[in-house]
């Protein structure tokens, strides 16, 4: 073979292998920089404070970023709500993990005026504004099921008082001695809040709530139902207004 020839295909493998190394070096740097295959998984932060989702995050080699905030008075103060990416899903190094938390400080609200309102009236009043009623008591009085007076935090509420929203209301309420009766309602197979207001629609009140051991998270608590209440439902044995009913709920 001419040395020409040679030196032409020494050259054209040296070439060869040149381009070869920089195909083989580019898709290391790609994979390198771009983490390519690799993720990880994104942690649960639903309920934890904003510091220790942060911490959580850090140490998963995410990020996290609060979007906004919420107020739900059944959840702790500064927990986080809702996140994005949900937990479980494969994320790249560094990933923003965006977050709505429960807001620290709730909402204020005027207290409504519910004086001279029926039961079914102030109910309807209080949940038109955000407010949660509480216990029901019953002072004698010639109007039956007429507010006399509302409650907060055990001491009378004046209306236009500025009140967290959400807040519970207590009432005092009329009744007729003549007229003290009430019927325990079947709520076996509610869940909590349709058993409460069954309860309290019958002039009674919420009395121990209670969970069995298949409830084990605040999401459980969500999905189960009454299974036993204490006293039965009856529409023959008489109580008194503002008697205690008493629930127990699963998820069977």
């Amino acid at each position: 073979m001419r040395p020409g020839i040679v030196r032409f295909l020494t050259h054209l493998s040296v070439i060869v292998g040149i381009f070869v190394a920089i195909i083989i070096l580019s898709q290391w740097c790609i994979q390198l920089f771009t983490r390519h295959g690799q993720s990880l998984s994104v942690p649960d932060f639903l309920g934890k404070s904003v510091a220790q989702a942060t911490i959580s995050a850090n140490e998963h080699s995410l990020y996290l970023e609060v979007i906004d905030s919420l107020y739900l008075p059944n959840q702790p103060r500064g927990s986080v709500l809702r996140q994005i990416p949900q937990a479980g899903s494969k994320v790249k190094k560094n990933r923003r993990i965006l977050v709505i938390i429960n807001s620290v400080v709730p909402r204020k609200a005027n207290a409504p005026s519910l004086v001279g309102f029926s039961l079914r009236q102030a109910k309807a009043e209080l949940n038109s504004q955000n407010f949660v009623l509480g216990t029901l008591y019953y002072e004698e009085d010639f109007a039956t099921n007429t507010v006399l007076e509302q409650l907060y935090q055990n001491a009378p509420l004046l209306p236009g008082t500025p009140i967290d929203a959400h807040s519970v209301i207590d009432l005092i309420l009329g009744v007729d001695p003549e007229h003290n009766i009430a019927y325990v309602p079947h709520v076996i197979g509610l869940p909590l809040e349709d058993a409460k207001e069954a309860i309290t629609d019958h002039y009674l009140n919420v009395g121990v709530v209670r969970y069995d051991a298949t409830v084990t998270t605040a999401a459980d608590t969500l999905s189960a139902i009454v299974v036993r209440q204490d006293p039965i439902s009856s529409d023959t044995f008489v109580h008194h207004m503002g008697s205690l009913v008493s629930i127990t709920l699963s998820l069977r």
